[in-house]
């Protein structure tokens, strides 16, 4: 059964004029022109779509094909996916055209057939062109631009898919960097059907959390930490849209904790990963930390530290004027984070790091000792990596109520990294100790991260203060300055209770 890999790739519909003329996508052949009417069946339970699986018919001129899809996976924007497609003599599907053996079985129940309707339209003018950047790569560029319907709903669309006909994936992202050059290109990770899916539901995007961990016992070292890294940057850039719009600041909050886990995974790694093989990527996500940290720091101010202040005091005009001074701050660097993100460096780096993943070449620049831990059993590595870092925790942890501000932030940062690395290795053990290690963790963590905020609010009122009116940011300093040192004192005391529980668990390694 062929397998399609393409990598997706979203631009403005101004750009698509000017990218087909630019020499890299000019081909070796004369363009293509087509209009495409594709209609989606789905049931009204989502069945299909709640298998991973799409049914589509589309009109190619006096032509009609039916597609199904399913199975396979996205990563960094590369689609690949199980493809089924025959020719129909009309518009409406033909079950017994489905032979492959994977869409078979579901097809070929009598229930789900009659169920089956339209769910949403795609209507689009593609341009397509077989391009060859590389001896024996062989790419084609569909150029889209059209709109996706649902009933009166409908969402623009134009973008540009690579489809790979030859060659290795690494090759896509490679030419799509070559693109980046000539016109602003967004790695898209939703596909036409996911967002068909979306439009038809009148579902609203919500921020994506990080997902159950991928790493399995049969796995070698090398494939644990692929599949790690792409978990990441998938929560990563499904966050994208959410930021760029300016909404609810949890997509930048869950942007961070993809980019935390992604340095986390380079470092959990480390051992048998060399730094020299990594210093670009972590180079540039350490820029995009430094980058959407400070909107982070205000949102969490402005809608957390804030509000229950300004209820306590709500006739103090120099509290009311603070928060002002504050939310324009935070305005600031919100729009700072969004620049960012919107970036070509950004765009750079994100294709950057799906080539580096999907090229896979570090192994031919290990020595035979790298390459041999590098590819043995991820289950010994683990168990390496976590009693390492367990102690690492509990000396860091020792006299907690003497520790100095710096300290408590090693402490901090040494136990963000065991939670990780539990994170990333837990189907690898039993369920329950893993989730009574993890509990624990989480609670040291949060105290942690509170008593970091209530740093970084000190800090924050510097800053609104030196931006306020002096006259009466003064006061409103002094009545946080106050909230703040209280709430310190309870973190703190919450952060020696956790730390005893945590103490308590058994570790599971």
């Amino acid at each position: 059964m062929p397998t399609e890999i393409e990598l997706k790739l979203a631009l403005a519909p101004e750009d698509i004029p000017r990218l087909l003329r630019h020499r890299l996508l000019k081909g070796s052949a004369r363009s293509t022109t087509r209009h495409l009417h594709s209609v989606y069946y789905d049931t009204p339970r989502w069945e299909l779509w709640e298998r991973g699986t799409t049914l589509r018919v589309r009109r190619d001129g006096a032509r009609w094909l039916q597609t199904v899809k399913g199975g396979g996976r996205v990563e960094g924007g590369l689609h690949q996916r199980i493809e089924s497609e025959a020719e129909l003599g009309g518009p409406l599907p033909e079950f017994n055209r489905i032979r492959a053996p994977e869409f078979s079985r579901l097809f070929g129940a009598a229930r789900l057939r009659v169920q089956l309707k339209p769910a949403f339209v795609t209507e689009f003018d593609r341009v397509i062109r077989s391009i060859s950047p590389a001896p024996g790569v062989v790419i084609e560029a569909c150029a889209d631009r059209g709109e996706i319907k649902s009933g009166d709903r409908t969402e623009p669309l134009a973008e540009l898919e690579l489809e790979l006909k030859s060659g290795p994936p690494w090759r896509l992202y490679q030419f799509a960097l070559r693109l980046l050059e000539v016109a602003p290109l967004r790695v898209e990770n939703r596909s036409k059907a996911e967002r068909g899916h979306a439009l038809a539901l009148g579902a609203a995007e919500r921020p994506v959390k990080a997902a159950s961990s991928v790493v399995r016992a049969e796995m070698t070292v090398n494939d644990a930490f692929k599949a790690v890294a792409w978990a990441c940057l998938d929560q990563l850039q499904r966050n994208e849209h959410g930021v760029l719009r300016g909404e609810d600041p949890e997509y930048l909050h869950q942007m961070r904790v993809a980019l935390r886990r992604l340095r986390s995974a380079f470092t959990v790694f480390g051992p048998v990963l060399p730094a020299s093989l990594a210093v670009t990527p972590r180079a540039e996500l350490k820029w995009l930390a430094r980058a959407l940290g400070p909107a982070r720091d205000w949102d969490v101010f402005a809608t957390q530290a804030l509000p229950p202040v300004c209820a306590q005091f709500p006739d103090h005009s120099g509290l009311a004027e603070f928060r002002s001074c504050c939310e324009r701050l935070r305005r600031a660097a919100n729009r700072r984070a969004r620049e960012a993100v919107n970036s070509l460096r950004y765009q750079r780096l994100m294709l950057s790091l799906g080539g580096w993943l999907s090229a896979d070449t570090w192994l031919g620049e290990m020595s035979t000792a790298q390459v041999a831990a590098f590819t043995s059993p991820v289950t010994g590595f683990a168990s390496s990596v976590l009693p390492r870092r367990y102690t690492q925790v509990r000396k860091r942890g020792r006299r907690l109520g003497a520790l100095s501000a710096q300290e408590l932030h090693a402490l901090r940062i040494a136990v963000k990294k065991l939670h990780y690395a539990v994170q990333f290795f837990a189907p690898l053990y039993e369920e329950k100790p893993v989730r009574q290690v993890r509990a624990g963790l989480a609670g040291v963590q949060d105290a942690l991260g509170a008593l970091n905020d209530a740093a970084t609010t000190e800090r924050l009122i510097d800053a609104a203060s030196r931006a306020g009116q002096r006259s009466r940011a003064g006061g409103a300093a002094g009545i946080l300055r106050g909230w703040n040192a209280s709430a310190r004192a309870t973190h703190k005391r919450e952060l020696a209770a956790s730390w005893k529980e945590f103490r308590k668990c058994e570790v599971f390694w």
